[in-house]
């Protein structure tokens, strides 16, 4: 805990910057939500089978997938999204070239009586 998936179009430009933004949320994210910074894990997903709006070649998306262990409230959810808006910003929009990119976030809750981790 805390999971994060970053989903984002494989055709952008962004590969390489992606490493940096997941090192960048962890930091970020650890104080906001009251966790450390080892307990984070991130997994970066290109996809390319992705149909978005129109269907214009153009359009493109980056999805900020994050759980959190339940009992968080909805002001710490709020600030998580926030952050994670502010900092996908910071270090992707300049790196889109042409495309017309959709930045989304969303915030769920890990129910702590399914969560299982073990650390060897």
């Amino acid at each position: 805990m805390p999971q994060i998936e970053i989903e984002y179009s494989a055709v952008l430009p962004v590969a390489d910057a992606l490493p940096e933004l997941a090192l960048a949320l962890h930091h970020a994210l650890a104080p906001i939500a009251d966790t450390e910074v080892a307990s984070f894990k991130t997994r970066l997903s290109p996809l390319s089978g992705l149909v978005i709006g129109d269907g214009a070649a153009q359009n493109a998306m980056v999805h900020v997938d994050v759980r959190l262990l339940s009992g968080r409230t909805d002001a710490v959810k709020q600030a998580v999204g926030q952050k994670v808006q502010e900092l996908l910003l910071a270090h992707l929009k300049d790196r889109v070239g042409g495309f017309s990119v959709q930045f989304t976030t969303e915030i769920h809750d890990l129910d702590r009586a399914n969560y299982h981790k073990a650390v060897v």
